[in-house]
């Protein structure tokens, strides 16, 4: 809370350049539901039994990549967009597979995972999609990362001069440029209004605006007060998540 977790956080990988993670998805099934949810998420996710019990889905087909912000932000943005690239074109291909099996698409993205599940679910079947979910995301990526507590540091010797240059060269994932294509029924949205790592103000604001002006059939969108970038995630967790959109 106060942002002190993604103090701690910070300083505890302040020397770690790069994590031994693999980004290629994993999938599960669960049952014969014609649901297939895509999730682009961080480690802890998948590594504390007590936030993914919260957070993935456990009906129909599960794909999820883990997305580490460590490794794909690094001081050469060009590269950056190269990984990011790799992670979404992976996805296309097998989202048009279930789409052409018939397969209801839904998609969840946390953190910086926000950029590519945004960004498919804008791109692809003309915008409908059943679920979006959306975790402590940012609207535009360069900005996000330039002001961000983590990654401010080498998006700032990246060579690049402004933040508004930064941008520009990574604005293909931005979240903010996809949104007014997307038609969902259902929208989770949750913030932390003291959240360092993509911070509330402006970033999660102008997120939280742009989803709240989508059409869908139901929206739960929230920003929980005090809480960090971490938190966040935690009281998502905790949330009932899928209780509220199946």
């Amino acid at each position: 809370m106060f942002g002190l977790a993604d103090r701690l956080y910070v300083r505890k990988k302040w020397e770690i350049i790069r994590e031994d993670i693999d980004w290629h998805p994993v999938t599960k099934s669960f049952n014969s539901s014609n649901d297939s949810w895509y999730c682009f998420v961080p480690k802890i996710v998948i590594r504390d039994e007590r936030v993914k019990v919260g957070i993935l889905p456990k009906t129909g087909k599960l794909t999820y990549y883990i997305v580490s912000s460590i490794n794909l932000t690094t001081s050469n943005p060009q590269e950056m967009l190269r990984g990011l690239r790799e992670i979404y074109d992976d996805a296309v291909g097998k989202i048009k597979e279930d789409l052409f099996k018939g397969m209801k698409i839904s998609l969840l993205g946390i953190s910086l995972g926000n950029v590519i599940s945004t960004r498919l679910a804008g791109s692809l079947n003309n915008g409908k999609i059943k679920n979006l979910v959306s975790l402590v995301g940012g609207a535009r990526l360069g900005l996000s990362a330039w002001d961000s507590l983590q990654t401010g540091r080498i998006a700032q010797n990246s060579g690049v001069t402004t933040k508004e240059e930064y941008e520009e060269i990574l604005k293909e994932f931005s979240p903010i440029e996809y949104t007014s294509g997307i038609n969902p029924d259902n929208i989770f949205a949750r913030f932390g209004s003291a959240d360092l790592m993509i911070r509330y103000n402006p970033h999660g604001k102008d997120l939280r605006r742009a989803l709240e002006s989508i059409g869908a059939g139901r929206k739960d969108i929230k920003t929980y007060l005090f809480a960090d970038h971490s938190s966040s995630i935690i009281l998502s967790s905790m949330a009932g998540i899928h209780d509220t959109i199946k």
